[in-house]
């Protein structure tokens, strides 16, 4: 099969697939564009069925992080890296050493960082390997986990549907869905919970949803059916594709925003939303804090830069979902066009 055969392929630069025989780490590195610099996107280690999955994983993740990346404002391509989990990670530190030799090979056209199923500890391995990576944890000189700073822009981007649908600025009494109770959605939780907000939470591992419920102040339901919830908003913080076209026609939320790549079946499904009236804030525009916090290394921010950019980040969001509504179209398309313009410029922020 050739690359511009697959469903998900859209005009990337690279896609390379690998097979460290030492050590049997498998999985894909996708390059989106460079357009803006180097493609940045974290490492993401899942147990896919097939390599066929992971390879579509990797692709559309990749794109994803190209329109994140253009939309932040930040000079990075987007790109993304995939492993498969085979359930033989016991000698991990040597796999991840594997990887860091992998990404050196492409000589600073992707810069690795953490992801779902990978951490900072990771990261510092993989830098025993190559300077091109970010998030390895602070007392080893690098910004540590990203994922606070993604919740912080998921809540913001909950905060302005909120007053989209709603007409409200105040969260009090708005009932959320969180779907997942990783690091980022319990993270979110707290801060839900905190503004007073109503909030379940699931995930596909029952206690860890349970222990965030009980710590936090929330409601633990279970994964069956969660989505279809009755929420005010629903906040998918898990793995893509969780939203399918017969989801759509069943949501009772008013609004949906959450930390979770492409959490929508197919992009299409915007249209559908927004024909219901479920506003969609775009994924890659609500959860970019976390590539704002580990680009900050790559582009050399200090972190009173970082803050300012977050808040600008929200502050884009809130304006563009005004502008979509004014116009009376999908905020995916606008965010699509806005990203993909700056892409093909390929205009880089001028800092100075």
């Amino acid at each position: 099969m050739t690359v511009d055969a697959l469903a998900e392929f859209d005009e990337h630069e690279l896609l390379h697939l690998f097979h460290d025989a030492e050590t049997g780490v498998r999985g894909a590195v996708a390059i989106h564009s460079t357009a803006l610099g180097p493609a940045m996107g974290g490492l993401r280690l899942h147990a896919y069925a097939t390599t066929s999955d992971a390879v579509t994983d990797a692709l559309r993740l990749a794109r994803a992080m190209s329109l994140k990346n253009a939309a932040a404002g930040l000079d990075l391509g987007g790109g993304k890296a995939v492993l498969i989990d085979d359930g033989n990670w016991h000698d991990r530190s040597r796999r991840m050493r594997a990887v860091g030799l992998i990404v050196d090979d492409l000589e600073g056209r992707y810069i690795t960082a953490e992801d779902v199923g990978t951490t900072p500890d990771d990261m510092d391995d993989i830098a025993q390997m190559t300077s091109h990576v970010a998030g390895r944890p602070v007392d080893r000189g690098g910004r540590g986990d990203p994922s606070p700073s993604t919740a912080r822009t998921v809540f913001g981007a909950i905060k302005s549907a909120a007053l989209l649908q709603l007409d409200t600025a105040d969260l009090a009494g708005v009932h959320v869905g969180v779907q997942g109770a990783g690091n980022v959605g319990s993270r979110l939780v707290e801060l839900l919970v905190d503004a007073g907000a109503r909030v379940s939470v699931t995930d596909v591992v029952p206690a860890r949803a349970h222990d965030v419920a009980a710590r936090l102040g929330a409601t633990p339901r279970p994964i069956d059916g969660f989505i279809l919830g009755d929420y005010d908003i629903l906040a998918p913080c898990a793995l893509g594709g969780a939203i399918t076209a017969p989801d759509v026609a069943r949501l009772t939320c008013v609004a949906i925003a959450g930390a979770a790549n492409n959490p929508l079946a197919s992009p299409d499904l915007a249209d559908a939303l927004h024909q219901r009236e479920i506003l969609y804030v775009p994924d890659f525009l609500a959860n970019c804090g976390g590539i704002i916090h580990v680009g900050a290394e790559v582009l050399d921010i200090d972190e009173t830069e970082v803050e300012a950019r977050i808040t600008s980040s929200i502050e884009r969001t809130a304006a563009l979902l005004h502008d979509a509504r004014e116009r009376g179209i999908a905020p995916l398309e606008v965010a699509v066009d806005q990203a993909r313009r700056r892409l093909r410029e390929g205009s880089v922020v001028d800092r100075t």
